[in-house]
């Protein structure tokens, strides 16, 4: 069997040399693939009707007896060997965890969901598309099923689009939350089951990279009578007939989310709706640190499966660049995506770290190149005290999803929350795709450094990183100099920076524990420096995933104290200060950093460039 085509079924004579013959014919199949039809028992000469079911296996040969058996002659059993070979094209495959809600790429689905399912031969190899907003079960030989795993009937979904390697569908409204087997068919072939869980809500929020993050793909209800997009930076774009206004968000903007996965709305199968669904599905709007009740939660008319939640940014919201938005419905948490939001009057959201070149390079998908480079002197008073003096650095590559990640979270003051889960052994979903050569040694000069000194190259999984430690003692206030002749990477730079002359954490000894139903509270005094850089981290371990919550907090260093609220501690887990899950703590002067722009030997040149100098204190320490 070839080419996803189930054999027909063949029809076989059987006779007997010795005149009329009685017999029972039997099949038997690995997999049981194999069937024969009645007649099943009869005389000779006669007809036997074969039949083949191979759903739901994978390519490969099956092998099969068909057995008759002479009834009354003391005639021994003739056995005919039968084999049924499956080419690949035929068997539909889902891949291993990859049944996804559409928009959000959740694992969880909703009744009204629209879903995709990534595999291989689950369709033909051109796309085909149904029509809306009547989704009928089946197109161009492609159907998926949802069968309780607890038992009872399948439910079909209605299809949406099919192609081998990726197929969506909707799922209807009157489907039950609980656990459900999944099945493809393409041209009579059933891929193997895999299980997924259905929920009563769990939406799903549409990004402009269609993978579920990065920059949200909502409009604003008040800009250009809602023809517009969220984006970093002003612009506009032709798409379907209209003229898309392209601006970051406001204080006061009305902002209209969408995806897939609200839940359940019979009248939206078809494409109608049936209106608000904000307090049923008790539905929230996180934004940054702040919570919103929508203006309405609900289907869209005239959509299948798609549903907006409107909801207004709070007059008194703070610029943020990478306000993270997240959707609560049903108890049930949404990816997470970024609304730029900018100050009024402002037409392209502007950070301070960062050009408004980076910000146009987000909002077209680009590349963000990195270089950061910085000395360092970290005392470690706890578990052991310890002194380290380094300098080290690298030359980064992001894909702009990275780099969105990296410099978002809820935001508190001075202070940012960034918090992920990932498997034990694996990345840091915001970590840099590469980094790239710099030269094979990069000069340092300053106070007290020997002639001669250089940061080397350390072979790292991204690519060369680089690094080297003076001796202790060395690194004091004072002016250092970094360069390099450049790489296969990256072309030559000069750059320098202010090594701190002095600074001290006046409250340090006493901070031995942080209490996240208490506000943390610390003090410094010193020289020559312009910020202080605060770190409080929590590692947690367990069912071979890693939970990192990380509170990053950049304060100016003319103020003398600050104090990390608990609504930004409570994103901390808690810990003890050593252990498979612990706690860290890091207080750091930091001078005002070296800016340096270099070419790029393949094109370009650098977004960001940085050489600062770092002079602080580091401890474990628990959280409860």
């Amino acid at each position: 069997m070839t080419g996803g085509a189930v054999p027909a079924s063949q029809t076989v004579s059987i006779t007997s040399s010795s005149g009329v013959l009685g017999y029972t014919a039997t099949a038997s199949s690995t997999g049981n693939w194999l069937n024969v039809a009645t007649p099943v028992s009869g005389n000779t000469p006669g007809t036997l009707t074969v039949t083949v079911n191979p759903a739901g296996l994978g390519a490969g040969s099956y092998p099969g007896t068909i057995t008759l058996t002479p009834s009354g002659t003391g005639a021994s059993p003739l056995a005919i060997g039968v084999t049924l070979n499956v080419s690949g094209a035929g068997s539909p495959a889902i891949n291993s965890g990859a049944i996804y809600n559409a928009s959000g790429y959740q694992a969880k689905l909703a009744p009204d969901t629209v879903f995709v399912i990534f595999g291989s031969n689950m369709g033909p190899s051109s796309i085909q598309v149904a029509s809306a907003p009547n989704y009928p079960q089946t197109v161009a030989g492609t159907s998926v099923t949802f069968t309780p795993a607890a038992g009872g009937s399948a439910v079909p979904a209605n299809m949406v689009y099919t192609v081998a390697g990726q197929i969506a569908g909707l799922l209807p409204s009157s489907i039950t939350p609980g656990t459900y087997a999944v099945r493809v068919s393409y041209n009579g072939l059933a891929s193997a089951p895999q299980n997924v869980t259905v929920v009563a809500r769990s939406f799903g929020i549409s990004a402009a990279n269609s993978a579920g993050n990065g920059t949200a793909q909502a409009t604003i209800g008040n800009v250009n009578g809602g023809i517009s997009l969220t984006r970093f930076a002003a612009g506009s774009v032709s798409f379907n007939g209209y003229d898309w206004t392209l601006t970051p968000a406001h204080p006061g903007d009305t902002i209209v989310l969408w995806g897939t996965g609200g839940g359940a709305d019979s009248a939206n199968d078809t494409g109608g709706t049936s209106g608000d669904q904000t307090a049923a599905g008790d539905f929230k709007v996180n934004v940054g640190a702040r919570q919103v009740t929508p203006t309405y939660a609900g289907a869209s008319q005239g959509f299948p499966g798609l549903w907006q939640i409107n909801f207004v940014i709070p007059s008194d919201m703070a610029q943020d660049c990478f306000a993270t938005v997240q959707v609560s419905a049903g108890g049930e948490l949404s990816n997470t995506v970024i609304v730029p939001i900018a100050a009024a009057g402002q037409t392209t959201c502007v950070d301070p770290t960062m050009p408004a070149s980076v910000m146009s390079k987000l909002d077209a998908g680009q590349a963000i190149t990195v270089a950061a480079f910085s000395i360092a002197k970290l005392t470690q008073t706890a578990p052991t005290a310890v002194t380290q003096e380094t300098a080290s650095g690298a030359v980064f590559s992001y894909t702009a999803a990275q780099w969105i990640m990296q410099n978002s979270g809820p935001s508190f003051g001075y202070c940012r929350v960034y918090d992920r889960t990932f498997a034990v052994g694996g990345i840091d979903p915001a970590a840099p795709t590469s980094s790239l050569d710099a030269g094979s040694k990069l000069p340092l000069s300053g106070p007290n450094l020997p002639a001669g000194f250089g940061l080397g190259t350390i072979a790292s999984t991204y690519g060369p990183v680089y690094g080297n430690s003076p001796s202790s003692g060395t690194l004091t206030g004072g002016t250092y100099n970094l360069s390099g002749t450049g790489g296969s990477g990256m072309g030559a730079f000069s750059t320098s920076t202010v090594f701190p002359s002095s600074f001290t954490v006046t409250n340090w000894d006493s901070i031995t524990s942080v209490n996240r139903s208490q506000p943390l509270t610390f003090n410094w005094t010193g020289t020559n420096f312009d910020r202080v850089a605060v770190v409080l981290s929590t590692a947690v371990t367990a069912g071979g995933t890693q939970h990192i919550s990380t509170i990053n907090c950049t304060i100016p260093g003319s103020l003398g104290t600050y104090t990390i609220p608990t609504a930004a501690l409570a994103y901390l887990s808690p810990v003890a200060a050593t252990g498979t899950s612990f706690g860290g703590f890091s207080v750091q002067a930091i001078s005002t950093p070296g800016t340096f722009t270099a070419n790029l030997t393949k094109s370009g040149t650098t977004d960001l460039g940085v050489f600062g100098a770092n002079l602080g204190y580091s401890k474990n320490i628990a959280v409860q």
